[in-house]
C-alpha cells in the first residue's frame, strides 16, 4: 500500500531534508528492503528473522488477513514443490526482469522449468 502524508515539520532522513508542509509518499513495500534491518531483502530467505516485518501492517493496522495470507501461501508452494520436484527458474536469477513501479514490486514474469 501507498499512502501519500504531509510534514508537519521539517525533518532528515536518510540525509536528505524534507521542508515542512510538503507530500511525501509513504510505501510499506519499502519498509523491508532495508539492507541494513533485513540483509539481502533481494534474496528469499525462509529462514530469517522477520520480527518487525511491516509486509501486513502493525499493531491496530495489522491486516486481518494476515494469518489466511500466509496459510494460502504455504499450501500453494507445498503444493507446487510436491507436484513438480524438479520446479526450478529457466533463467540465472539476474536474468529476470522486475517491474518498475512505485506501488508495487513484483516481477513482470516467472520463467520456470518443471
Amino acid at each position: 500500500t501507498t499512502t501519500f502524508r504531509y510534514t508537519t515539520e521539517a525533518v532528515t532522513l536518510g540525509g536528505t531534508e524534507i521542508p515542512a508542509g510538503v507530500p511525501v509518499l509513504v510505501a510499506l513495500g519499502a519498509a523491508n528492503r532495508d539492507p541494513e534491518r533485513f540483509p539481502s531483502p533481494d534474496q528469499l530467505n525462509l529462514d530469517r528473522d522477520a520480527a518487525g516485518h511491516l509486509g501486513f501492517g502493525h499493531g491496530i493496522h495489522r491486516c486481518v488477513g494476515a494469518p489466511l495470507a500466509k496459510a494460502e501461501a504455504d499450501i500453494a508452494l507445498r503444493a507446487v514443490l510436491t507436484r513438480f520436484p524438479q520446479f526450478r527458474l529457466a533463467l540465472l536469477p539476474d536474468q529476470l526482469q522486475w517491474r518498475r513501479t512505485r506501488l508495487v514490486r513484483g516481477l513482470a514474469s516467472l520463467p520456470v522449468l518443471t
